[in-house]
């Protein structure tokens, strides 16, 4: 276990953990209506536990089904073990690293490393990425026009705006990819004679030479979404709304389970939520927002602690599980680790 490694997922979690922190202590209510709602919270009882935790669980198995998917509608068979453990990793690093940029990569290792072709893995990983952005941004935005949300100043509009852009080129990237993939491999031989023009050194010419080749092979894959026919995605389509529905399930729950004055008026804000959650800058700015969401909806101090639970049950809960299962065998330091694969 290299030192490198080691400090490398200290330092991402120590980040994730101080600014979830300062989310927490700028959210928190006064002591008094703290106390207050986790008498309440205590006074749930058993049963409310076991609900609780079955939507949280479901929010695991939910991710592993959309690998499992997505493995089909491209004809390559991904195991449940396989899907189980890049769904911890993909949680585990899209939680801690900075802007969740390593999620789907580690997703790609640990399926190659269970037997999936990297191609294949590099496919199902980025092609549930891009479709999934596309269906939770596309219907938060069309849930915000419709007035649902928060107030959104002009500085978070652009932020947005930007957001939506790179989902969008993403999707274009994926749908041109599959549909027309003749172009797409010409436009790689181009780049290809391009880059081969240019002098370089043997590593370099070897890296660059295995990468398009990868790249070949992915676009081959990618063109069985194709082949797969409207079945293929309305399957994909069905993964992702049990996926997201296990989460706004949980936060429609939570919020029952604390005098919500509307649970259907909860629903579409927090698909909302959400959304904010994937595209926030930092850790600890979901927490902090919790007032500015659910405020109107929920009694005071209820939406923090709502807020405090969901994350719990999802974010902190996959930090958690990531950290203590991926370490058998390697697998946590072999994604921390910049290695060659």
């Amino acid at each position: 276990m290299a030192v490198r490694p080691r400090l490398r997922l200290a330092a991402m979690l120590a980040g994730f953990t101080a600014l979830t922190a300062l989310g927490v202590w700028w959210a928190a209510p006064d002591r008094a209506e703290l106390a207050r709602t986790w008498r309440e919270l205590a006074a749930l009882g058993g049963a409310s536990a076991a609900v609780l935790a079955a939507i949280a669980c479901a929010t695991i198995v939910a991710e592993v089904l959309r690998l499992v998917v997505f493995g089909r509608v491209l004809g390559v068979a991904i195991g449940l073990r396989a899907a189980f453990d890049a769904t911890l990793a993909n949680n585990l690093l899209s939680w801690i690293s900075p802007g969740g940029v390593l999620g789907e990569p580690a997703a790609v290792i640990v399926l190659a490393r269970r037997g999936v072709p990297v191609d294949a893995a590099i496919v199902v990983s980025f092609g549930k990425f891009a479709t999934s952005f596309a269906l939770i941004m596309g219907l938060a935005c069309v849930l915000l026009a419709l007035g649902h949300g928060p107030a959104i100043p002009g500085w978070a509009a652009l932020s947005i705006a930007a957001t939506v852009g790179f989902g969008v080129a993403l999707v274009g990237s994926f749908v041109v990819g599959a549909m027309w993939p003749a172009a797409s491999r010409r436009l790689i031989d181009r780049l290809a004679a391009y880059l081969v023009r240019k002098p370089r050194g043997p590593r370099a010419s070897r890296v660059i030479t295995r990468s398009l080749e990868l790249a070949r092979r992915s676009l081959d894959r990618l063109a069985q979404f194709r082949v797969g026919g409207p079945a293929g995605w309305l399957a994909i389509l069905v993964s992702h709304v049990l996926y997201y529905g296990a989460y706004v399930g949980l936060l429609a729950a939570l919020a029952a389970m604390f005098d919500a004055r509307s649970v259907a008026a909860i629903v579409p804000i927090a698909i909302v939520y959400q959304a904010f959650t994937y595209i926030a800058p930092a850790p600890g700015l979901p927490e902090a927002s919790a007032a500015v969401f659910f405020g109107g909806l929920l009694p005071d101090g209820h939406a923090f602690v709502v807020v405090l639970l969901f994350r719990a049950l999802t974010a902190y809960l996959h930090v958690a599980l990531g950290l203590v299962y991926l370490p058998i065998g390697g697998m946590l330091w072999s994604l921390v680790a910049r290695e060659r694969s």
